[in-house]
């Protein structure tokens, strides 16, 4: 994959390695893949070597792929060091995603591609973001202006009242007999959005992984730095175990990075209190959501599965499971492969069934 660099309308950077361009004709309704990583990695975690890459899935199904740089991560502008009054760091992050970061993405890559929608691959602590801006997506026409953004963030504001969504019932109104989705036009919005694919993340945390992690949060640092060989233990699992090649755990420290305090302490802490009522209740796109058999980070149950699974009740579709023999590190480990060949397969339904709705 080939390394890019946008700069958005707020004059910010957002980077990342993207699948070459100049395919000629792709299949009719071919989606972009958007993918987010995880604190502590980067765009690099969807290419980590040959083998552990979305690059053949990509060039296989000819289905581009484009992995960002998360703010804050390698290239990519960091958000504003101040949060809001009565919002939160991840809601704020959802936000820049929905009126930044994805509005860029497709002016730019879209017409380069011969794509008609995004689908977004988030995994680990890139989920909240995701199930913001696709709340956003759902009941908004277009995002808000840097300018305004800019201006609310001084005043101590949260977004203006026609960013945030619309009571659940104006929205299942706003549907029309067909099962159309009325409350906001797809022809105004500044990107199309198909899917979202969530994984790494859940609703019940691991205590004894918690109280691992807890002592690298310094309180006079704004961030996190994983020990190398803490991360193969939790997140790849030793390699007695069986479930990563060898050839990942050489890859460890270059694909290790620094990750923002704050974003751990809205995802444990904050997160949990508001992201059903306020966001994901409203998400209207496809969901696909995978729990791994072996997350260190969170409880790997069915009734895990289920309660996070039904948060997205106005979804026109929720597709959810365990993978097996899975850890934290999905793409990274030997089931990844399956993974990654059941991400690209659900995008391109998500593109066809999108593109057969619009029409």
């Amino acid at each position: 994959m080939e390394s890019f660099s946008l700069t958005l309308d707020n004059n910010a950077i957002v980077s990342g390695l993207r699948t070459p361009a100049g395919q000629k004709s792709l299949p009719k309704d071919t989606p972009l893949i958007v993918a987010l990583h995880g604190g502590s990695y980067s765009a690099d975690y969807y290419n980590a070597t040959p083998t552990y890459s979305a690059l053949p899935y990509s060039t296989f199904l000819r289905v581009p792929f484009i992995a960002l740089n998360r703010p804050g991560y390698k290239d990519s502008t960091d958000l504003p060091n101040s949060v809001p009054d009565g919002s939160t760091f991840l809601q704020e992050e959802g936000r820049y995603l929905h009126n930044q970061i994805l509005p860029a993405v497709w002016k730019a890559y879209a017409d380069d591609y011969g794509v008609s929608s995004i689908v977004i691959l988030a995994h680990s602590l890139s989920v909240p973001m995701t199930i913001v801006a696709a709340a956003l997506n759902a009941t908004t026409s277009s995002p808000a202006s840097s300018d305004q953004v800019h201006q609310e963030q001084r005043a101590g504001r949260e977004q203006a009242s026609d960013q945030e969504p619309k009571p659940q019932q104006d929205i299942l109104k706003e549907r029309d007999r067909d099962g159309k989705d009325e409350s906001a036009n797809e022809n105004t919005k500044a990107y199309p959005l198909a899917g979202i694919i969530l994984s790494g993340f859940g609703t019940t945390p691991n205590a004894s992984t918690m109280a691992r992690v807890h002592p690298l949060v310094d309180p006079n640092a704004p961030r996190v730095t994983f020990p190398p060989s803490l991360k193969d233990e939790l997140m790849l699992f030793p390699p007695s175990a069986g479930f990563t090649d060898p050839e990942i755990y050489e890859k460890t420290e270059s694909l290790n990075t620094s990750a923002g305090k704050a974003e751990f302490a809205d995802a444990v802490g904050h997160w949990p209190t508001y992201w059903r009522e306020r966001y994901a209740k409203y998400v209207r796109c496809p969901v696909m959501y995978a729990l791994v058999e072996n997350d260190c980070f969170w409880m790997s149950t069915n009734e895990a599965m289920e309660e996070f699974a039904e948060s997205f009740e106005s979804s026109v579709r929720v597709d959810k499971g365990v993978v097996m023999g899975g850890v934290h590190c999905l793409e990274l480990c030997r089931a990844g492969r399956g993974w990654y060949a059941r991400v690209f397969g659900w995008a391109v339904e998500c593109g066809v069934a999108f593109g057969l709705r619009k029409n």
